[in-house]
């Protein structure tokens, strides 16, 4: 007899097809999010759910669990959306895939940082608007923008993904700087320069990226106190989750040009 799965969202149709082939599945072709309540409804229904970071899988969700549920593997590398101990209590598994993305969020991490320092949304709005046309700009000044050859990048967590931002980085030959729960190796840093507390590192910044999981220790690990470190070139990068910036500080900064850009 099959297992039966639950798939939360639309994944790939090679996926789905081995899916089907291995497992009693239900999917979710139409991608369509389901609401919380029918989710925990649903949970007592399936020996299985294949879960993403959209869903809210809390303290709640376990409470009535009828013992059927014995997996729960998430998509992805975050599961901060999963109450890992009210798992632990209901001796339901939790996964996740640390190392899928570990590329694709690095090259985002380059892709923002050029976009940032270039200026690259103002000027694609006003070449899409047509009122570029219209500009009458100090040419020496106008969407140049700042470099990034041979610029000091900080990495806020060098672990999987960290490490590969840093090797794309060095593409443009930037010197790599970072803040690590832990020194790293000679080899895992590969050149780099090693802050044991953030404050230290900050000055030192043309660029820093959070690459954090997120955890009460990490939350608001970029506030007011470490942004208003940064030089006023700087470029604020996060890729990690959300919480480990400080929106309001992030927010004021910009307003009051205490750092150049954020992406």
């Amino acid at each position: 007899m099959k297992a039966k799965i639950l798939v939360t969202r639309k994944l790939s149709d090679a996926a789905e097809e081995k899916l089907r082939k291995d497992f009693d599945v239900t999917l979710n072709p139409n991608d369509e999010p389901i609401p919380n309540d029918k989710l925990i409804k649903m949970a007592n229904e399936y020996d299985g759910f294949i879960s993403t970071g959209f869903d809210k899988i809390g303290e709640e969700f376990f409470k009535d669990l009828n013992g059927k549920l014995k997996i729960i593997a998430q998509v992805g590398v975050g599961y901060d959306n999963i109450s890992v101990k009210s798992a632990e209590s209901k001796k339901i598994k939790v996964t996740n895939t640390p190392n899928v993305l570990n590329e694709a969020v690095a090259e985002t991490t380059i892709l923002l940082i050029l976009a940032a320092s270039r200026r690259i949304g103002e000027a694609y709005n006003l070449v899409r608007s047509g009122t570029w046309k219209d500009q009458k700009p100090d040419l020496t000044k106008f969407m140049i923008g700042n470099s990034v050859t041979g610029k000091t990048l900080g990495i806020i967590g060098m672990g999987r993904i960290g490490r590969m931002a840093a090797k794309c980085a060095k593409a443009f030959g930037m010197k790599i700087i970072y803040y690590n729960r832990n020194k790293l190796s000679s080899d895992l840093e590969d050149g780099a320069k090693y802050f044991s507390d953030i404050e230290s590192m900050m000055p030192e910044c043309d660029f820093v990226s959070i690459h954090t999981p997120a955890t009460a220790e990490t939350k608001h690990i970029l506030n007011k106190s470490s942004i208003s470190l940064l030089p006023k070139h700087a470029v604020v990068i996060n890729t990690s989750r959300g919480s480990t910036i400080d929106d309001d500080a992030l927010i004021e900064a910009l307003q009051n040009n205490k750092i150049y850009a954020a992406g």
